[in-house]
C-alpha cells in the first residue's frame, strides 16, 4: 500500500514539469539592476545590452514591481539564442506598458519588440492602421493589424499569445475577441531580438515605459495571464523536475 502511495507522488512530482514547460519561460527582464546591460531571469541567458542610447530606470507602476524601464531613442539588443529561435508552432508574450503622446505620421509603428526581417512586431500604432492602438505583425503569417486601443499615460498589461493558428490579445488580464488574429503557421524565428526599436534602426522608437517583460515557447490562459499580473513573472518559473522529484521523496521519507 505505501509502495503504491508513494509511486502516485513521484509519478505525480514528474508530470508537473512536463505541463510546465509546455509555457516555458525564456526570456525575462524585470528591469532591476543598474547600467547598460539588461538581466534575463529566465535562466535562459538571454541577456540584453543597450545598443542605441543609454538606459534609464524609473518607478514602475507600484513598489512591488520595483524598477521599470524608459525607452526614448533607446534600444535593447539581445543575441540570437536557441531558446528565442527555430520554427516555434506557439509563443506568447506578457509585458507592462505605459505609453507616452507619440508624434504621428504616415507608416509609423514604434516597436517595442522587433525580430530581424520583422518576424515578429510588436508595437505602437502611430499613423500606419489606426494611431493609438497595439499592434502586431508576423512575417510570412500576417500582415500589420488595426489592433487594439491603448490608452496613453496609463499602466496597462498587454499579452499576446499565438497557438498556431491565431493570436489572441489580453488588455489587463481580459481576452480581447474582437481584436483576434486568424493567422495559421509557424515562426521561423531567427536573428537578434530586439526591446524599444525596430531592427532596423528606421527611427520608429517607442517611446513611452516597459516592465515585467517576459517571453514564453507556449500558449499561456487567461487564469495564468491573471496570475502574472496580481504576483508577477517571478512567481511563475517552471518546476524543476529533479529539484520537485528530490524534494517530494525527501518529505514522503518523513512521513513514513
Amino acid at each position: 500500500m505505501m509502495k503504491h502511495f508513494i509511486l502516485f507522488f513521484l509519478l505525480a512530482a514528474l508530470f508537473q514539469p512536463v505541463q510546465a514547460r509546455a509555457q516555458e519561460l525564456v526570456l525575462y527582464f524585470p528591469f532591476e539592476g543598474s547600467g547598460d546591460t539588461v538581466d534575463d531571469k529566465s535562466g535562459k541567458n538571454n541577456h540584453g545590452k543597450f545598443d542605441n542610447g543609454k538606459a534609464k530606470r524609473v518607478a514602475s507602476k507600484d513598489k512591488p514591481f520595483g524598477k521599470a524601464m524608459e525607452f526614448d531613442k533607446a534600444r535593447i539588443i539581445v543575441k540570437d539564442s536557441a531558446s528565442l529561435s527555430g520554427d516555434m508552432k506557439t509563443i506568447s508574450f506578457v509585458l507592462w506598458v505605459n505609453k507616452f503622446t507619440e508624434p504621428g505620421g504616415n507608416g509609423t509603428l514604434p516597436r517595442i519588440i522587433s525580430r530581424a526581417s520583422d518576424k515578429h512586431e510588436l508595437a505602437m500604432d502611430s499613423g500606419h492602421m489606426q494611431r493609438g492602438n497595439f499592434a502586431l505583425y508576423a512575417g510570412g503569417i500576417t500582415g500589420w493589424n488595426k489592433g487594439m486601443p491603448i490608452k496613453e499615460k496609463q499602466w496597462h498589461h498587454i499579452a499576446v499569445t499565438y497557438d498556431g493558428k491565431v493570436f489572441d490579445m489580453y488588455l489587463d488580464g481580459k481576452l480581447q475577441g474582437d481584436y483576434q488574429i486568424k493567422a495559421p503557421g509557424k515562426l521561423a524565428l531567427a536573428g537578434p531580438f530586439y526591446v524599444g526599436s525596430r531592427h532596423t534602426g528606421l527611427g520608429e522608437d517607442y517611446l513611452g515605459l516597459v516592465d515585467e517583460l517576459a517571453v514564453y515557447s507556449g500558449v499561456l490562459g487567461e487564469k495564468k495571464i491573471k496570475e502574472i499580473i496580481e504576483n508577477g513573472v517571478q512567481d511563475q518559473f517552471a518546476v524543476d523536475a529533479k529539484r520537485k522529484l528530490a524534494s517530494t521523496w525527501g518529505k514522503l521519507k518523513s512521513r513514513f
